[in-house]
């Protein structure tokens, strides 16, 4: 189909960052795609502004080269973008669906902030980056968002996936 509204990536260039509003929209979109997604048993892997495109609703573009079933022994399957991709799988340790929120947490982190958490010039720079520190939104880092909003970010950003935000559950997200 073709969707003239661009990428979210091509949105974030022009605009660095979003309202609290606007990425409440946009959060709330993702996760009901990623619900679908997720009571279909897929996961998706690499959820990124690139493969987010916006008409009068956003969409999930048809990137489904990522894309796997869940199964029991997938730690060599490490397919994604490693500013978005969750520790474990940079690990190569099996993984779920919390992948995703992982991924989730660093799209809000560049909205609120206007750059991304881990940041480095390589796969390995950002890997050492992602396993040497946990980062977290402070309250005063944007004056933009309530408390709720950088709680749900940080949450998002958890590096263990059993105490991340949508470990029992994409509920936990809503």
């Amino acid at each position: 189909d073709y969707i003239n509204g661009g990428d979210l990536r091509y949105h974030i260039g022009k605009r660095r960052k979003f309202t609290e509003v606007e990425t409440k929209f946009f959060v709330a979109c993702i996760v009901l795609s990623l619900q679908y997604l997720h009571t279909n048993r897929v996961i998706h892997r690499d959820i990124k502004p690139e493969n987010l495109v916006l008409e009068p609703r956003v969409r999930e573009a048809n990137r489904f080269g990522h894309f796997s079933g869940v199964e029991i022994g997938n730690a060599n399957d490490t397919s994604g973008t490693p500013g978005y991709m969750a520790p474990e799988v940079m690990c190569r340790k099996n993984h779920s669906y919390c992948v995703d929120f992982f991924a989730l947490g660093v799209m809000c982190y560049e909205f609120m902030l206007g750059r991304r958490p881990y940041i480095g010039k390589n796969r390995k720079e950002i890997r050492d980056q992602i396993l040497s520190k946990q980062v977290e939104v402070k309250p005063e880092d944007t004056k933009e968002l309530v408390t709720l909003g950088v709680d749900f970010v940080n949450k998002l950003l958890i590096r263990n996936p059993h105490y991340r935000l949508g470990a029992d559950g994409i509920d936990e997200l809503k």
